[in-house]
């Protein structure tokens, strides 16, 4: 009988030896939350597929952020101290279709009950995550920002 010795790992040749893709390259989201540790962790996983993402954590700079800078895709909490995302999502909705009140927006909640999306959903988002969203929120976002708002 003979033994052949493999390596343990390839050995490395230089060169890429993978192909990354960046499924939200050049998509703007603006991303709405009152919870300092949410924001950074969503943000950085939004910004590790390529999207460039601004953070805020109050209704009120989020709207100014949308008349500075009109994202392709909004994602918002809706449990945030003083207005909330329902607020918020009321107010974008008023706005003509030229200043983002088309804007496809995404709920995201940590009370993930179906009373709470019927409710966000009428009220004007047209998708709603439960917490923790980490899992799923590229992929929405992704869709969301390639298909147009009815």
């Amino acid at each position: 009988m003979r033994a052949v010795a493999l390596p343990l790992f390839p050995r490395y040749t230089g060169g890429p030896t993978m192909v990354r893709s960046r499924t939200l390259e050049g998509i703007t989201v603006l991303l709405v939350d009152d919870d300092p540790e949410e924001l950074a962790v969503v943000g950085t996983l939004l910004r590790s597929e390529g999207a460039d993402v601004t953070t805020v954590a109050r209704v009120e700079d989020a709207l100014r952020a949308l008349h500075s800078a009109p994202p392709r895709v909004l994602v918002s909490d809706l449990v945030i101290p003083g207005h909330d995302g329902f607020t918020l999502i009321r107010r974008v909705r008023r706005l003509e279709k030229e200043d983002g009140g088309d804007l496809p927006a995404l709920a995201i909640s940590g009370f993930g009950n179906a009373e709470q999306r019927r409710y966000a959903l009428a009220e004007g988002f047209d998708e709603y995550l439960s917490k923790p969203v980490h899992e799923r929120i590229v992929a929405t976002v992704a869709r969301m920002a390639s298909t147009p708002r009815c």
